[in-house]
């Protein structure tokens, strides 16, 4: 308990100076994170304007079912979970798990995109610029290592 109390304390500090627990290198990963989830709601956004369940549009993707739903929640886990884990991690193999994961979701959302399932021009246009999005994963410069 007296170990989240430190940890809230010094989030506390950091926020209050304007500062962030995530390291300098990662800040452009930290912009993009941000922009994604913006045009993950659009597509979401998209998909409900037109009335279609995501849940139902489904593709057979690397030999299974996969629906849009599902993609898009995987891609939300990964921006706002496991992506700010590997940041605060700051190990010299987070930005390869980053990249691994990306393509995956990239390759996904981009197939959704080109796919004649969906006939919703909005929502088909919201998918391209997610996927288009994804492709434009930042370069992180990770400082050396003195080992």
């Amino acid at each position: 308990m007296i170990r989240f109390a430190r940890a809230f304390i010094q989030a506390l500090r950091l926020t209050l100076r304007g500062e962030s627990l995530t390291p300098v290198h990662y800040r452009p990963l930290e912009t993009w994170i941000a922009a994604g989830l913006t045009l993950l709601d659009q597509a979401e956004s998209a998909a409900a304007a037109d009335r279609i369940d995501p849940a139902a549009l489904q593709l057979k993707l690397d030999g299974r079912a996969t629906s849009l739903d599902t993609t898009l929640k995987m891609l939300r886990h990964n921006l706002r979970e496991e992506y700010p884990r590997l940041i605060r991690l700051d190990d010299p193999h987070s930005m390869t798990v980053v990249q691994s994961s990306n393509l995956n979701d990239q390759y996904r959302v981009g197939q959704f995109a080109q796919s004649n399932e969906i006939s919703s021009e909005p929502l088909r246009r919201a998918l391209a610029e997610l996927a288009g999005h994804l492709q434009k994963l930042p370069e992180v410069d990770l400082p050396q290592s003195n080992s």
